[in-house]
């Protein structure tokens, strides 16, 4: 019974020590480039979805089935069911703000005719 103690007062031990000293699932040197990781280039074509839920927003149907949240959607596109091509960087690890889509930070986009 003591061994059985002994053991686990050791195994928690390690995992305390492991956890308060900051380790993370990045890996040796990736934890300099875990920014970049988190985003990756997009281009597609869409349309423009208004929601009126949880503060109106401007969305994106795109074609291959996302939906994305802008960040910064000129207001020329403000247009619920306007065609577009759109190139940007999407962040896949999270949902935005209104929990609809992924965040999505626009390069470009063209009204699609």
């Amino acid at each position: 019974m003591k061994t059985r103690l002994t053991i686990l007062f050791l195994a928690l031990s390690a995992f305390s020590i492991a956890t308060i000293s900051g380790c993370d699932a990045t890996g040796p040197g990736k934890s300099s480039n875990q920014a970049l990781n988190q985003t990756k280039p997009i281009t597609n074509g869409g349309t423009i979805v208004f929601r009126d839920k949880d503060g109106d927003f401007y969305g994106i149907l795109a074609d291959n089935g996302g939906q994305y949240e802008p960040l910064n959607l000129d207001t020329r596109f403000h247009n619920d069911g306007m065609r577009i091509s759109f190139t940007g960087h999407l962040d896949t690890t999270r949902t935005g703000t209104h929990q609809w889509g992924n965040p999505i930070d626009l390069a470009v986009v063209t009204a699609a005719k």
